[in-house]
């Protein structure tokens, strides 16, 4: 072995003696790792430092009572389980790496070195320094002769010091409720020193004090910091000894307002007022807080059982839970009043002492969640404690003593889909812990995880299958997910933002949102005289929220607004024409004071088709929020239900789900069936069938033994292809090959996945066929046949599955004519599923469109997809077909013998 490494060794010897305490407690013997190191093993070194994390972790889980017996655990699972519990960044960055290198050694057959071996011992140190420096009772037991809150305290303290760099040099316990503390850290070629005297009572101390004449204040050590740390101020009747004693070289600061001294709360929060986003929007004087509505689905940490309970004060609510260990997800429309509750959280005393907020919408897209605190924590902070801003906040969070407020969680996201949202999940991770306080707001809930939040969340936010799919995906075990308690602000008449607006402007109530906000707009710059601004806005501001930008500095204003958008030339956020719209967003920077006007500037700049055409080749795809989707609904109105041609254009349309729009091109025109294909049609089809079953139109990769007759054992009604009565319903149980084969027999063809859509949607992307608002009088789904909504599958299965499935079918293709399309296609949700070109990874699988009857109406929109084997066959399942259309001349393609161009269009 090296000269080297025996000195390492060596300095990890008289490292490891520091903990000695530790050993002896738990009997663990520390020098067995080195000395297989010094053998030349350093894969039993590995080997040995994992068992003694085993140990200490145990030990950690009994400690905690954590739900379980750890004696039959493996280390994997212990670090898991453990995590929640553990305050320290370093300690869990080092138990990672102990895992990750005796999993190397003990399953994945690499070769340990002794680097390896070493790294090892010297992560097992990094856990140990922070139990015995912050005197934790966990792994040391305890201290008999101090009274448990000023253990309690001690340990605290310590760990905020341990945090910043420093280590524990000197401990004295000078009675039951005061305690001598010394921390150093190395600062450059200088050693930089803290000492604290703590105790609950300022006449215990002085007494202390007093009877060693002094003693422990005479150091020689060069102390930078000096600090008495107490209950009270010290100036109390009796307290005049201590004075003395202490002369100027102390302070003397509150227990409670000791984190102010390493970081100012004030200069943190000094943005937020009692003016927040939802109540600057008008730019009135502000008003009392309107008393918002709200439902909260509460969840036992520990028995898991959850209860919904309603409430008519949405802060009244929160303040209840945040004052407690809770997590906490608030979700609401746009001006429902997330922001003000939750800056209202944030600068409430009365909530935590300690507080911090975020506003995840200001984040830039590509900064992680880590760089971005440390960033605005920093101002906060001593210059010599900057470089650990990040690091400190998560150990006040971890500690449960802080409230974390993560405002518009969604708009932190690098896109918004399922999977966007879990990185930006597991991004926040860290922050999250056994004793965290952490409150979130969201437009779109990512921890839709029961049935019972799905009841409180908008129709299209409830994905929880393929939530748990992508955690699973991305390692993460959904069942370790913190527990959140969710709650979702109740849609009034009009929502906080739209009430203090109209009132400004002088509008009646149950305006929409858009009409709202667009008069503001036109109100501001109408007052700032340059109302021909506004027809500049979408493209210089709508268009740059599509590239996922919401912030701007002041010189980009100038450069896409004009030097006469500033009053007298000043280049000052006051000085700016769209002043009352906007707000701080760092130095010379400024972001909308609410999203939603730069989304209505985004859905304003997309209703021109030639911009939704230009906005389909933004690198990356558009950033598209389900809010710019309904204000170009809104904006579109419905100029698009006139066309009845059943002819779908070449051009950009809004497709996708809510959490993940997306805007893509249909290259030529296709003209639709204007209904599903129905039995007597497919009638036509089946009398020109060969005898086996196969037909002349079949796909060149049709498997073996395929009959393209419908699937009779599946048919509810074995007459339903030879009784008249069914003639006009769509036809079913008829599988992928059979479908394409039809459509070849007429001439046709199966539109794609992305055609389906978008002739469903329209150019507004409507959620509907008819546009966004629910209706169940014009489609065949789950919630027309039971008479009610049907939101949980707990509700689907009770009202749904039971006599109502019996009654439930197909019915006929004309029976719904609310059911269209703006193209004039009918029966597009609901009803039947629809077979699609379209295949993704399986070739054995097809894309199935639009629902049936047999599902909710919240999973019969224009977006709704799922995948079905090819050679599957449904009672739910059937089918449409396309013809390609020149632009000038007509259909591109010449029907089959005994058909016409238009059957299955204006006449079938």
């Amino acid at each position: 072995m090296s000269t080297v490494v025996d000195e390492r060794l060596r300095r990890l010897r008289r490292e490891l003696d520091d903990h000695s305490r530790i050993a002896d407690r738990l009997g663990l013997d520390l020098e067995r790792p080195l000395r297989s190191l010094n053998d030349g093993y350093p894969e039993n070194a590995v080997a040995l430092v994992g068992k003694l994390t085993e140990k200490l972790l145990k030990e950690l889980w009994r400690h905690h009572d954590v739900e379980g017996d750890p004696a039959t655990k493996a280390l994997n699972d212990l670090v898991k389980r453990c995590r929640p519990y553990i305050r320290s960044s370093t300690v869990l960055d080092a138990l990672d790496d102990i895992r990750r290198l005796r999993n190397r050694s003990t399953h994945d057959g690499y070769d340990i070195s002794d680097e390896d071996g070493l790294l090892a011992v010297r992560r097992l140190v990094d856990v140990l320094v922070w139990f015995t420096d912050t005197g934790s009772a966990a792994l040391l037991g305890g201290e008999p002769d101090l009274a448990p809150e000023v253990a309690r305290r001690c340990e605290f303290l310590a760990g905020l010091h341990v945090t910043l760099g420093y280590r524990q040099a000197k401990r004295f316990v000078l009675s039951p409720d005061t305690v001598y503390l010394l921390f150093c850290r190395e600062s450059g070629i200088r050693l930089e020193y803290v000492e604290l005297m703590l105790s609950r009572d300022a006449d215990d101390l002085g007494a202390v004090l007093a009877s060693r004449g002094g003693e422990l204040l005479r150091t020689r050590l060069p102390k930078l910091t000096r600090f008495v740390v107490v209950d009270d101020d010290g100036r109390s009747g009796g307290s005049g000894a201590l004075h003395q004693l202490l002369g100027t070289d102390f302070r003397i600061v509150r227990y409670d307002g000791f984190v102010d001294t390493v970081v100012s709360l004030d200069i943190h929060l000094s943005g937020l007022t009692g003016n927040t986003v939802e109540e600057v929007a008008d730019g009135t004087t502000p008003q009392p807080r309107l008393a918002v509505a709200a439902t909260a689905l509460t969840t036992d940490p520990r028995t898991g059982e959850q209860t919904v309970t309603e409430s008519g004060d949405a802060a009244g609510l929160l303040t209840r839970l945040a004052r407690g260990s809770a997590n906490i997800l608030v979700t609401g429309r746009p001006g429902s009043g997330k922001s003000t509750l939750l800056c209202a959280l944030a600068t409430d005393p009365g909530i935590r002492r300690f507080r911090f907020y975020f506003d995840l919408g200001l984040k830039p897209k590509d900064e992680p969640f880590s760089e971005y605190a440390a960033r605005l924590l920093a101002p906060a902070m001593a210059p010599s404690d900057r470089s650990r801003a990040y690091d400190l906040f998560l150990y006040l969070i971890r500690s449960g003593t802080a409230l974390c407020v993560l405002d518009a969680v969604d708009e932190g996201v690098e896109e918004p889909s399922a999977a966007g949202f879990l990185r930006l999940f597991t991004d926040l991770a860290a922050v999250l812990s056994a004793e965290s306080a952490v409150v979130m707001s969201s437009r779109v809930s990512f921890l839709a995880d029961s049935p019972q939040v799905r009841q409180l969340l908008d129709n299209g936010a409830g994905r929880s299958e393929q939530l748990v799919e992508q955690m699973y995906a991305n390692g993460i075990e959904p069942s370790r997910v913190p527990h959140f308690h969710v709650v979702r602000l109740t849609e009034p008449e009009a929502t906080p933002l739209e009430r203090r607006l109209t009132t400004r402007l002088g509008l009646p109530l149950g305006q929409p949102l858009a009409d709202i906000l667009g008069a503001h707009i036109t109100r501001t710059l109408a007052e700032a005289g340059r109302p021909d601004l506004e027809r500049r806005l979408p493209a210089a501001l709508g268009r740059p929220f599509l590239a996922d930008r919401t912030v701007f500095s002041l010189l980009d204003l100038h450069r896409v607004l004009g030097a006469d958008a500033f009053t007298g030339g000043r280049l000052d956020p006051a000085a700016c024409v769209l002043a009352p719209l906007l707000r701080p967003a760092g130095p010379d920077h400024v972001a909308f004071v609410h999203t939603a006007y730069q989304e209505l500037l985004a859905a304003r700049y997309l209703s021109d088709p030639a911009n939704l055409d230009a906005a389909a080749d933004i690198p990356g795809g558009a950033f598209l929020t389900e809010q710019v989707r309904a204000f170009l609904a809104g904006l579109s109105g419905d100029a698009g239900d006139t066309r009845d041609d059943c002819v779908l254009p070449a051009g950009a349309y809004v497709v996708g789900p809510a959490e993940r729009l997306l805007i893509r091109r249909v290259e030529r025109p296709v003209r639709f069936d204007r209904r599903a294909v129905t039995v007597a049609r497919y009638r036509r089809f089946l009398d020109a069938l060969d005898a086996d079953g196969t037909s002349r139109w079949d796909h060149p990769d049709q498997p073996a033994h395929v009959t393209h007759r419908p699937w009779t054992d599946r048919l509810r009604h074995r007459d339903y292809y030879e009784n008249p009565r069914y003639d006009d319903h769509p036809a079913i149980c008829v599988n992928w090959w059979s479908a394409y084969a039809f459509a070849a027999f007429e001439g046709k063809r199966l539109p794609t996945a992305l055609e389906w859509e978008a002739a469903a949607r329209g150019a507004d992307g409507r959620l509907f066929p008819w546009g966004d608002a629910p209706d169940t009088s014009r489609v065949n789904c789950a919630d027309a046949w039971v008479g009610h909504p049907v939101v949980t599958y707990q509700a689907w299965y009770r009202d749904f599955a039971g006599d109502a499935v019996r009654r439930a079918g197909a019915t006929p293709s004309d029976e719904r004519p609310g059911n269209r399309s703006p193209f004039g296609v009918r029966d597009m949700v609901g009803n039947c599923w629809e077979w699609t070109s379209t295949s993704l990874d399986d070739p054995a699988e097809a894309v199935i469109c639009g629902g049936s009857y047999d599902n909710p109406m919240r999973a019969v929109q224009t977006s709704t997809k799922g995948l079905y084997r090819k050679r599957g066959g449904s009672n739910a399942v059937g089918f449409r077909c396309v013809q390609d259309v020149d632009p000038v001349d007509g259909p591109a393609t010449t029907p089959a013998a005994g058909t016409s161009a238009t059957e299955g269009t204006t006449t079938a």
